[in-house]
């Protein structure tokens, strides 16, 4: 497949060794000239040196034979930039680092097919590890829009001692999630579930779903009763949909005015 990465920062460079080592046709574009003689050299990939928002650029690297164009530039209005260029050169398929949720309509118009939302990826997965130790992301797909879990069954948990099947036909269980697997710690045991195994304290299961209600699937397997969960409840309560809106504002208020906004962020 033949991919052009607008973007050789942390993450394009992974990206693009990824690309590279499942012999993918990669083209690379960044301002850095010796990030793009390293990626030459080491990777075996074209690196063009230069702005991937000017068309002389785009046209050196042959954008209208890619079949998917990444752009994973700091900053959106670059980033927008790029996807318009991409789109007009007939790139089916266009992918876009989002670094602030404002942007999202304008990447839509720009022709974005997949838009990447690192900070809201970044937030939530700190969130699981702040709120839940005993919860932890194992990977993304679908653009994010899907997620896998590892979850430790605690001996207070409501799942400890019930059968996949009947966790998975209560109401409180989303109905977009699954348990895909068991590790069974004790005796070293991989079970793939077919319904009637049961879930005891320390299993490690993995859960897969939408990510849009990790938050559900986690709290699923809460525990049910003890100090904790009491503490937990109070403290949890969020703040209203208002009032943290009006947080944000003010924040990216006082940002815009120091000049400084999420898309400064690598």
């Amino acid at each position: 497949m033949r991919v052009i990465v607008a973007g050789a920062g942390l993450a394009g460079r992974r990206l693009i060794a990824r690309l590279a080592a499942d012999h993918h046709d990669v083209t690379a574009i960044d301002l850095n000239r010796e990030v793009c003689e390293l990626i030459s050299s080491k990777l075996g990939v074209a690196a063009i040196c230069g702005n991937a928002t000017d068309i002389t650029t785009l046209e050196e690297s042959e954008i209208g034979k890619a079949e998917v164009a990444v752009a994973l530039m700091r900053q959106s209005a670059d980033n927008l930039a790029f996807s318009l260029l991409a789109k007009s050169a007939g790139v089916g398929r266009i992918i876009a680092r989002m670094a602030n949720p404002k942007y999202r309509e304008a990447y839509e118009q720009a022709g974005v097919t997949s838009i990447i939302d690192i900070t809201g990826l970044f937030l939530d997965q700190l969130l699981l590890e702040i709120e839940r130790p005993q919860v932890h992301e194992v990977a993304t797909f679908g653009a994010g829009q899907g997620i896998i879990l590892q979850v430790t069954i605690s001996k207070d948990s409501r799942a400890a001692g019930k059968t996949i099947r009947e966790i998975t036909s209560e109401r409180r269980f989303p109905r977009d999630w699954l348990i895909a697997g068991i590790f069974r710690e004790r005796d070293g045991q991989l079970i793939i579930p077919t319904g009637a195994e049961r879930l005891f304290p320390w299993d490690q299961i993995l859960l897969c779903g939408a990510a849009a209600r990790t938050k559900e699937a986690a709290d699923y397997f809460e525990i049910t009763h003890g100090l904790r969960s009491i503490i937990g409840r109070r403290v949890k309560a969020p703040l209203p949909d208002k009032v943290e809106q009006r947080a944000q504002n003010e924040i990216d208020s006082a940002l815009e005015k120091t000049g400084k906004t999420d898309e400064d962020s690598p």
